[in-house]
């Protein structure tokens, strides 16, 4: 079933309260890991500015697919302003100012780019990262965000708050990707709220239709409904819709077409229950209940970025994560201890190795 993302108010933790009512008066930062409750407390933070303060307030995040699933939120949240995502308010709206400016997933903006957006704040900003996440490498540079502080002189810094709880991720799951990240604390399962407990699935079959195949099948026996398809690269969104196709499957999908961007696409609409299919890094900020990363063994992870990529994805999920491949697996995922998932899911048939 799929999971209302938007949590109310009243469901906050102390450490996320503490964020929400800190003064408008100052402007903050917010670390927290993936599953922390960011993307929720930017929204709410948005809320409680138009309630004390009016709309002049913006949020910016780097990515559309984040924009259009946080203005899924919205309406829910009475919110008034649309929200933009960077490209539009840096070509579109030629950085536009107001006086509060939130930035979510603020990890993925360079130097100069969160110097935009400190320009653009006639009053104050809040911005949410998380440098464990920031998956730009080797495109651009981006800036961590503990470093961000050290653009202003010391009376002049911002707040800085840290989440440490996660609500999304299932313990068995964050076992997994434990040995993904880069970059990540040690970890502590006393961190981790979610009452999921199903262990996560590598799965081989014998060529890439197999795997395609193979998740329309669980989707239908499982009667999935919050279900995204992540791989590495846009030629790969496009090898997923394509089989999925052939086998007469509702989807939506995102990818860019480097050589003629006119055909690109964005089919993108999270009020639907169709499947969902998009790279790695266009799933970020999103969650699902289930995930599935097929063709695992074509990510690169030459550069910390791509591992980063590869964390990013898997825990998107707040209850299912199926790996899926047919030749070898890269090194990250096979160096995870057995005993930290599984290699049968119970469909049995020829498809399978």
């Amino acid at each position: 079933m799929k999971k209302d993302w938007m949590i109310k108010e009243s469901e906050l933790d102390e450490d996320q309260i503490k964020i929400l009512m800190a003064t408008l008066d100052k402007s903050c930062i917010v670390t927290g890991c993936a599953g922390s409750g960011k993307s929720i407390l930017a929204l709410l933070k948005a809320q409680r500015i138009q309630k004390e303060r009016g709309d002049n307030y913006k949020i910016i995040v780097y990515t559309k697919a984040l924009c259009d699933y946080m203005n899924s939120g919205r309406k829910e949240l009475g919110l008034h302003n649309q929200f933009l995502y960077y490209w539009v308010w840096k070509n579109r709206q030629h950085c536009s100012a107001a006086d509060y400016i939130i930035v979510d997933e603020i990890q993925d903006f360079s130097e100069e780019e969160i110097n935009e957006f400190i320009s653009a704040t006639k009053k104050h900003f809040f911005f949410f990262g998380d440098t464990a996440q920031s998956i730009y490498e080797g495109l651009k540079t981006t800036m961590p965000v503990e470093d961000i502080g050290y653009l202003f002189p010391r009376g002049e810094k911002p707040k800085i708050f840290d989440l440490y709880r996660n609500y999304r991720l299932p313990i068995p799951i964050a076992r997994f990707v434990q040995n993904v990240g880069v970059d990540l604390p040690p970890y502590d399962e006393s961190t981790y709220k979610s009452k999921e407990n199903n262990l996560p699935y590598i799965l081989k079959y014998v060529n890439v239709e197999a795997q395609i195949k193979a998740i329309t099948e669980i989707v239908n026996r499982d009667d999935l409904t919050d279900v995204a398809i992540l791989v590495p690269n846009n030629e790969m969104v496009k090898i997923v819709g394509n089989n999925l196709n052939r086998l007469n499957v509702n989807f939506e999908q995102k990818y860019t077409d480097k050589i003629d961007y006119y055909n690109s696409k964005e089919t993108l609409n999270f009020s639907t229950t169709n499947i969902k299919v998009m790279t790695y890094h266009s799933a970020k900020g999103l969650q699902f209940e289930t995930i599935f990363m097929p063709m695992v063994e074509f990510f690169n992870d030459d550069k910390s970025s791509s591992r980063k990529s590869l964390y990013v994805a898997m825990t998107r999920t707040y209850c299912n994560l199926y790996i899926m491949y047919s030749d070898v697996l890269p090194k990250p995922i096979s160096s995870i201890p057995v005993n930290l998932y599984k290699t049968s899911e119970g469909i049995e048939n020829f498809d399978e190795i």
